[in-house]
């Protein structure tokens, strides 16, 4: 496979290295009058000239030899020793009398500033060229300034405007006519098979540039993407290095099973946490069944499209970036527990209150205070061991682009190191990536494109998963305050009721894994005619990776008593190969043709794409050392090794036709057909198409009077299938499955006096399963406004997702477990809007955005499944997935909630509440409303059967974001804020709870408790403390359930450019330096100890982090 990848690339090069070159202009001319000079250069370029014929100068002849040159560098040559001056103004070049003024005298200079209209251009920047000096015009547009001399150039500039440069005393400086820039209005977007103008869409789309990814350093673009989105929900439950858990939504969730949206680099699959930013030229969201459906039954969740930087504006002169950062990280909240002292406080409490005698006595929480026995006695913040305060954190950018004649190339590098916030060096990634990119022509018709990456990476982990209810910081909550890190002998002490988390976490082995990842890229595109090309595209991407878990043993030895206690015995070492091929071919044509005031264009083509996992495993017990042990130093008789491979293909014909009428009645028809391999073949093919229409009333002649203030109106509506092939429980979940069965496990009869392995069909088959089916409804406006300073956009939209697959019940007779039926049903109904203004006066920009999303999720239909009413997540039908089910709490119970209630004796009995029978309550116990009984009425009694209801969901409801930016001069300043609404959390287990168990130790919070006699506060946080004893906890009530609601500044950051004046004495194009910050406030009213991105959880997560960095980009040319 490698040499095959080599071969290509070599033979690509070869191709590159043979092809012609030329430049942006090329143009040799000897001793010829400048009017033909200036002939021959309008028809080698876009520019045209204009100049008077009393022009001096204009008979002289003139020489230039010219090789890949600016049209500023030919004509700064040809002018030399002539007076001549020019000014560009976009393809246009005015030629005129140079006026010679003494240099030394400064000249003060005045004029108007108009635009094409005659209206007066208020706040334009008047700037001297090379220098920060300058001036901005007045209410009148009117400007004065005094300038070095009258050939001094300016630089007059205003936002939604062409920038021009004339010469302060010419006679356009006067008059300065600035020409609506219509880049906005021209600006093009990334969509399935091609790109449209941003004005034609009739989908909903939604942009991220280079720009804007560029406007912060970004570690990872998983997370580098949250909040920059409208309709886009990005959650990140753990902030560990490599550990990619991030889930991307758009437009909720519509599905039980796989809900992730397809991402495709550059048109075929890839994965967002391997890409360095820096490569990155814009991502495009495609959220609605219109702009999706031409990706039919992968586009059921949404189309994220990336695309890497475009050759196509390379200048001939070699471009260098360079970039760095160092940064701290520290994490945004842990659990903050209890000191030995307050532990032992309350774990006495708590067994006094279920009626056992108390534990602890004072001499025992002297030795804590005195520390007269550490070994015994010690006062340990666990969490605080486990976890570091600041880890540091690296990145390294090089980039180099340019043109060679007609070979474009872009070459990139990115070394990435992420220290972990575990203590050692437990946890990290570093990561190098590489990127080539080449571009040639031939026969100026033939393009050929190749793009290589390489991506190595090792990321670092303990051996037990930082996750939900497992791990050193699980276990560092799990172990008592008041029991030693270490004996006084320095060995590793044991006690706390849990094995020692710091010595599992630094001596207990490790979980780590390096990955290759090879992405080769070819592209072959032929213009056939004017507005018609067909294009080959190829991909192969080979992903290796290589496991290595090595689980150490430990042995505690007490040296006061002598006594000792082994964990993770045996030792072990298990290998993983894990091995990913993907290929992708595409053949498509694109079209664009017009004919007067109508266009058509479209694309139609075809494509395959096969995938295929390995992985291998090997384990041995009983390594003869631990020191980068290898398999064979294990024990050979406790081998073991397992095998998986998966596979699947889908082949594909699709097509996209879009008409408009004068880009003011725009029409799309998109269809898609896809054969899968995961479905049998009489269902295996499915039809996904979609239409949309926009309609731009701008463009209306009875618009012209609001011309002035409206640049683009557009409403549209689009309606569409899609389809989700990502679903079952396998790769091929319409067929049965057969299970071994081991004879003297499962009794299954000898075969004469040997155990044999026994095969038997554990699920029924189901050839009639197929895709889950999208039809969405979407409307919606744009609006742009003052010359492209405004800009709105709104969309709502329904969206039903039928076919899902469920298992449906059968009887236990069949005697296997059913297959899964499409026969589910859910629907996402939502809105989502994005404002944004910017403007520019003078040297001073600034620009605000807010975006806003709304989407509410339902179940429909169950397939006749009567739902599982027994978890705290439930899916019922008429309610969102996986809602929250559970009691409605109504506060805690006082002694007047008792008939027989006596202080002084303390005792409280015959609850006067509604309660659930067989529990002993007291006072600070959990009281919950009486909802109805078996006639619909309250029947005084709490039961499960009618008391509990659905009291919230965990999926977000509202997600915002709102960004802003400064520049003044060199100064640059941007913050970012983001959040979500109406959204609901359940910590379960330690992670909220105290002492409900030997292991459940107390955090700080719990020291506000209920208790009858120190704090009878009805409204404190925590119920009264119960030793071993969950009834309060393990049902789900209001009582425990979070608001996950928040705000976080995501982003904030500070720059300075240096004057260009300066940067270009050392040939720097620009040098700039900033400060920046990540997660550095968090609003919210969660659980103090965790992060609101991670709602639902028993503790354990490796945390959320914030960073601040300080960095530097430079770049030259």
């Amino acid at each position: 496979m490698k040499a095959r990848l080599i071969a290509i690339t070599l033979f690509f090069s070869a191709l590159f290295c043979a092809a012609p070159l030329y430049g942006q202009i090329s143009v040799s001319l000897k001793d010829v009058p400048l009017t033909e000079a200036l002939s021959t250069l309008e028809t080698k370029s876009e520019y045209s000239f204009f100049y008077s014929n009393m022009l001096p100068g204009k008979d002289a002849h003139v020489s230039i030899e010219a090789k890949d040159k600016s049209i500023e560098f030919i004509l700064d040559n040809i002018f030399k020793g002539l007076p001549i001056s020019y000014e560009i103004s976009g393809h246009q070049i005015v030629l005129s009398e140079e006026k010679k003024e003494s240099k030394s005298t400064p000249v003060k200079v005045s004029g108007v500033v108009l635009d094409s209209a005659g209206e007066p251009v208020i706040g334009a920047g008047i700037l001297i060229d090379g220098s920060d000096g300058g001036t901005v015009t007045d209410a009148d547009g009117k400007w004065e300034l005094t300038v070095p001399s009258a050939e001094t150039k300016l630089r007059i500039s205003s936002l939604g405007y062409k920038k021009r440069i004339v010469a302060a005393g010419s006679a356009a400086a006067k008059n300065i006519t600035l020409i609506e820039d219509s880049q906005m209005i021209e600006e093009t977007v990334v969509v399935g098979y091609g790109v449209q103008k941003k004005v034609n869409l009739t989908g909903a789309v939604a942009m991220i540039s280079s720009e804007d990814m560029a406007s912060r350093p970004i570690s990872n673009l998983n997370s580098g993407i949250q909040g920059m989105l409208p309709g886009v929900t990005v959650v990140s439950p753990s902030g560990q290095p490599g550990e990619s858990m991030t889930t991307i939504r758009v437009r909720g969730i519509g599905t039980i099973g796989n809900a992730a949206p397809l991402i495709l680099v550059d048109g075929v699959e890839g994965d967002l946490s391997t890409l360095n930013p820096e490569d990155i030229e814009s991502m495009s969201i495609l959220k609605d069944a219109a702009s999706s459906a031409i990706y039919g039954a992968r586009a059921a969740n949404g189309v994220l499209l990336v695309t890497t930087k475009s050759l196509s504006k390379l200048s001939a002169e070699p471009a260098i970036n360079f970039g760095a950062y160092y940064g701290i990280q520290a994490p945004t909240r842990l659990p903050e527990m209890c000191d030995a002292i307050e532990f032992m406080t309350l774990d006495n409490e708590s067994r006094v209150n279920v009626g056992t005698p108390p534990i602890w006595s004072e001499a025992d929480f002297e030795k804590v205070r005195s520390g007269s026995s550490p070994n015994y006695f010690a006062n340990t913040n666990w969490v605080r061991e486990v976890m570091k305060k600041t880890a540091p954190q690296y990145n390294v950018t090089l980039g180099i682009n340019g043109r060679a004649g007609k070979l474009a190339y872009m070459a990139s590098y990115r070394y990435f190191d992420q220290k972990g916030l575990t203590a050692g060096s437990t946890t990290g990634e570093n990561r190098h990536n590489f990127r080539i990119k080449l571009n040639t022509t031939i026969l100026d018709r033939v393009h050929f494109t190749t793009n290589v990456s390489y991506v190595n990476s090792k990321v670092t982990a303990p051996i037990n998963s930082l996750s939900s209810g497992g791990g050193a910081i699980y276990t560092a909550m799990r172990i008592a305050p008041n029991a030693p890190v270490r004996y006084t002998d320095g060995t590793w002490a044991y006690g706390g009721g849990n094995t020692n988390p710091l010595a599992t976490l630094t001596d207990g082995g490790h979980s780590n894994m390096k990955n290759e990842t090879v992405n080769l890229h070819n592209t072959i595109k032929v213009d056939i005619l004017k507005g018609w090309d067909a294009t080959v595209t190829y991909n192969v991407s080979s992903r290796n990776g290589f496991a290595d878990i090595l689980k150490k043993t430990i042995t505690f030895k007490n040296p006061e008593d002598g006594s000792t206690h082994t964990t993770q015995s045996p030792n072990s070492l298990t290998n993983k190969d894990i091995r990913h091929l993907q290929q992708s071919l595409i053949l498509q044509s694109n079209f664009d043709f017009s004919f007067g005031r109508h266009n058509i264009g479209g694309v139609v083509g075809m494509s395959q794409e096969w995938s295929e996992f390995n992985r291998f495993e090997a384990s041995r017990n009983n390594l003869l050392t631990e020191y980068n042990p290898t398999l064979n130093l294990g024990d050979a008789s406790t081998m073991s090794n397992n095998a998986y491979f998966a596979s699947w293909a889908i082949r594909s014909g699709f097509g996209r036709l879009t008409y408009n009428f004068a880009e003011r009645y725009l029409l799309e028809v998109n269809l898609r057909y896809d054969l899968s391999s995961r479905f049998h073949k009489d269902h295996r093919g499915g039809l996904f198409p979609s239409v949309s229409g926009a309609w731009r009333i701008s463009e209306e002649k009875w618009m012209e009077a609001a011309k002035k203030y409206v640049d683009n109106l557009k409403i549209r509506a689009s309606w569409g299938m899609l389809g989700n092939q990502y679903v079952g429980s396998s790769n091929y979940p319409y067929l049965s499955v057969l299970e071994a069965l081991k004879s003297h496990d499962d009794h299954v009869s000898l075969i004469g006096k040997n155990p044999t392995t026994a095969y038997v069909q554990s699920s029924l088959s189901n050839p009639k399963l197929s895709w889950e089916t999208i039809k969405m409804l979407d409307l919606g406006f744009d609006l742009l406004m003052f010359n492209n300073r405004l800009g709105f956009t709104f969309d709502w939209y329904t969206k039903n997702t039928e076919g899902i697959l469920l298992m449906l019940n059968y009887p236990a007779q069949i005697g296997a477990k059913p297959s899964e039926q499409n026969a589910g049903k859910v629907n996402n109904t939502g809105w989502e809007m994005n404002i944004d203004w910017k403007d520019q006066i003078g040297d001073f920009f600034y620009s605000v955005s807010a975006n806003l999303s709304d989407v509410r999720n339902k179940i429909i239909d169950l397939g006749g499944n009567q739902p599982d009413l027994s978890g705290d997540q439930i899916r019922q039908v008429g309610y969102p997935i996986d809602a929250f089910y559970g009691y409605i709490a109504e506060g805690l119970m006082t002694p007047e909630d008792f008939k027989i209630s006596n202080p002084e004796t303390h005792t409280y009995n015959i609850p006067k509440i509604p309660v659930v029978l067989g529990n002993q309550y007291q006072p600070g116990d959990i009281k919950y409303k009486d909802l109805g009984g078996p006639n619909g009425e309250p029947d005084g009694r709490i039961s499960p059967e009618y008391d509990k209801t659905v009291i919230g969901s965990n999926i977000p409801r509202y997600t915002y974001s709102f960004r802003g930016e400064l520049g003044w001069k060199g100064i640059d300043f941007s913050f970012m804020l983001q959040g979500v609404g109406k959204c609901d959390g359940y910590l379960t287990g330690t992670a909220r709870h105290a002492l409900q168990d030997m292991a459940a130790y107390p955090q700080k919070v719990h020291l506000d408790r209920y208790n009858v006699e120190t704090n009878p506060n009805p409204n404190a946080t925590y119920p009264r403390l119960t030793y071993c004893t969950d009834f309060n906890q393990k049902a789900l009530s209001t009582f425990w359930l979070e608001d996950a609601s928040y705000l976080r500044l995501k982003n904030v950051q500070l720059g300075y450019t240096l004057p260009k004046k300066i940067s270009s004495k050392a040939r720097m194009e620009k040098l700039r330096v900033y400060v920046s910050a990540d997660n550095l406030l968090t609003f919210t009213k969660f659980f103090k100890s965790y992060d609101p991105e991670t709602p639902v959880s028993k503790g354990g997560y490796y945390p959320q982090i914030k960073t601040v960095v300080f960095g530097i980009d430079i770049n030259f040319k």
